[in-house]
């Protein structure tokens, strides 16, 4: 049982967690961050509304399946590491390309970040699908 402050402190927390994981997640490659803390940041706040609401509450409406997160990161992450070879390089190189938009300026897009975004999801798959499992055991 947890009570009206922790319910309510997890409804604030909930969508800040998440913007903060995808910045950590953008700012990965040229910054301290990446795919794997950013990851962890989201499965935690996740993991606190498990707590705070209740397994049972949080399926009625959100029930995703965890383990296609998992797959689909390890999908990204591996064809990332792979497509290098596609192209007679040496497996895992990354690509660089610096792209101009018009509002932003000059963008730095780099196939490392594919990566990120793979492991990613691996690790909300992971974490959240342990969670998830751990928690339905009676």
């Amino acid at each position: 049982m947890t009570t009206l402050i922790t319910k309510t402190v997890t409804k604030i927390c909930l969508p800040l967690v998440i913007l903060f994981s995808i910045s950590l997640l953008l700012a990965g490659h040229n910054n301290p961050g990446g795919g794997f803390i950013g990851g962890v940041m989201f499965a935690s706040v996740i993991a606190l509304t498990y707590v705070a609401f209740g397994l049972k509450y949080i399926k009625s409406f959100f029930n995703p399946d965890w383990g296609n997160w998992f797959g689909f990161g390890l999908l990204l992450a591996a064809l990332t590491a792979f497509s290098a070879i596609a192209f007679s390089h040496n497996f895992f190189r990354s690509a660089v390309e610096f792209v101009h938009l018009p509002f932003f300026g000059e963008i730095e897009l780099v196939s490392a970040g594919l990566f990120d975004i793979g492991v990613y999801f691996v690790v909300i798959g992971g974490l959240l699908s342990i969670f998830k499992n751990v928690g339905d055991d009676k």
